[in-house]
């Protein structure tokens, strides 16, 4: 099983925001236990939209966390490519997200198989494409 971490999931993890560092981890163990093999995806959009912040503060030391999570091996990084925006396109309009929740879940219905579409924004559940577990 895929789990498809929308961005502010992955803000969470690395910069332990809480209440929702907690259930994240706490989500994550679960799934850890129910899908054994489980492997994660992002979209390049998470690589931009996590790094914005922590570079305005010019905080090197979670600019670092993040460039190491993005570098992982076994981290699948679903592109932006022009398959992906077409298809945000049509979920932007057909469920009237924003762009770049539009984006984040092109991008998830481009992996391949079944696939969890972790996050906190409620919004997503508006796609039933999607299999959104909200933390």
């Amino acid at each position: 099983m895929r789990v498809f971490f929308d961005a502010c999931v992955i803000i969470y993890l690395i910069e332990s925001s809480e209440p929702f560092y907690s259930w994240v981890r706490k989500t994550l163990h679960s799934l850890a236990e129910t899908y054994p093999e489980m492997s994660i995806a992002i979209s390049r959009l998470s690589f931009f939209e996590c790094l914005v912040h922590p570079l305005k503060q010019q905080d090197d030391a979670v600019v670092e966390q993040y460039r190491q999570l993005f570098s992982k091996q076994d981290l699948h990084i679903v592109e932006l490519a022009p398959e992906v925006v077409e298809k945000a396109l049509w979920l932007r309009v057909r469920y009237n997200l924003r762009t770049p929740d539009a984006l984040q879940a092109a991008s998830a219905l481009e992996l391949p198989g079944q696939f969890i579409f972790l996050t906190n924004d409620k919004s997503f559940s508006r796609v039933p494409e999607l299999n959104v577990q909200l933390i």
